[in-house]
């Protein structure tokens, strides 16, 4: 190390990725939490003047759920870090629609096709394995297995 220390951090970035120190693999997603609101808040700021929530919805769908689920299919988060992020889209979808109970944010979410994060998190896993199985194991029967494994007919647009 040319005659340096070594010195001991917490966490380290990698491509976007914090990696935090732990006895299994961990990540933080403190700072996925903090761009989301940036976006949104900025976001929504500019939109009022439309006077349209569904234009809202649609920008938070391109540009802030993005934000919220970067690298989030090879990170593996927890249910804890999964609740987490979907109280972040509860939390715009309260303050576009103007709604304090739960079950109207939950219905409105399910009629703007806002899914769970647990949801978004399962399609991209899967998209993210069968990118990764199809193009460095291209054999038959690995497909077959991971199609087997996966049900590919639920997370298919």
């Amino acid at each position: 190390m040319s005659g340096k220390s070594l010195v001991y951090v917490t966490s380290i970035k990698y491509l976007g990725v914090y990696v935090t120190t732990a006895k299994r693999f961990k990540c933080s997603y403190d700072h996925v939490k903090l761009k989301f609101y940036r976006a949104f808040n900025a976001l929504y700021y500019r939109s009022r003047c439309s006077n349209s929530e569904l234009v809202t919805v649609e920008l938070l769908k391109s540009y802030c759920l993005p934000e919220l689920l970067y690298a989030v299919e090879s990170s593996a988060p927890s249910k804890k870090v999964i609740s987490m992020l979907d109280k972040c889209v509860d939390a715009a979808v309260r303050k576009i629609f103007r709604v304090s109970s739960s079950d109207n944010c939950a219905f409105i979410r399910t009629c703007l096709g806002l899914y769970h994060i647990e949801d978004f998190v399962r399609k991209r896993t899967v998209k993210f394995i069968n990118n990764l199985v199809t193009k460095h194991f291209p054999n038959d029967v690995v497909q077959i297995g991971l199609s087997e494994l996966f049900d590919f007919n639920y997370f298919n647009d």
